[in-house]
């Protein structure tokens, strides 16, 4: 029997969305890690927000629920909302606006166990962050439990090493203080503290 191509039933803006974030399959840059999803560029985000910047509203209108349909279908929704609308409203409130969307697929995901039907870890990694982004600790929790299942596969190490960073901060805080500027909330003298110093934005 020949394996069906999980790509094939995909909606083709899907199937850009994924090609564009993690490579189309066999090409050099897919499976493995990638500096640009975790760097700040200007143009990166620029380029994000001209080809599928439309998707994140569209995608909050309901428009794309049928991608949901498949695992492959679902990520490209998270992809959607936890990581474009990051870049491409980089330093706005909308940057988190979609985070309620994701996080909703991505629990389905882990309770159907699509997340392990995914091509690789990294893959999955993503299916895993809208857990991590999200500002209660029930969310936290199932994040440590995800990355650090995840950690004990061919994957960069770093991303469990945030995971238990995100984890503590909301643990201290009960929210992300680096979001307080671009959410219009008023931050705590701890939480100025908390921010004057190296690495506590990310």
């Amino acid at each position: 029997m020949i394996a069906r191509d999980p790509y094939a039933a995909l909606d083709p803006r899907a199937r850009d969305v994924l090609d564009c974030w993690f490579g189309a399959p066999g090409s050099p840059e897919f499976g493995v890690n990638r500096k640009q999803w975790f760097k700040r560029n200007a143009a990166f985000d620029a380029m994000l927000r001209t080809r599928f910047g439309g998707l994140i509203d569209a995608g909050l209108a309901g428009e794309l629920d049928d991608w949901e349909a498949t695992p492959l279908g679902a990520l490209a929704l998270v992809i959607v909302f936890d990581q474009f609308s990051r870049n491409c409203y980089r330093h706005t409130a909308r940057a988190f606006a979609a985070d309620p969307a994701a996080l909703p697929i991505a629990r389905r995901m882990v309770a159907k166990g699509a997340d392990r039907l995914l091509p690789g870890p990294y893959h999955r990694a993503f299916a895993y962050l809208p857990f991590s982004h999200s500002e209660t600790m029930e969310s936290q929790r199932e994040s440590l439990r995800l990355f650090s299942e995840l950690d004990n596969e061919a994957i960069d190490p770093s991303y469990y090493r945030f995971a238990v960073r995100r984890a503590e901060v909301i643990e201290r805080f009960g929210r992300y203080p680096h979001r307080n500027a671009a959410l219009g909330r008023e931050s705590t003298d701890e939480e100025r503290a908390f921010l004057s110093r190296p690495r506590s934005s990310f």
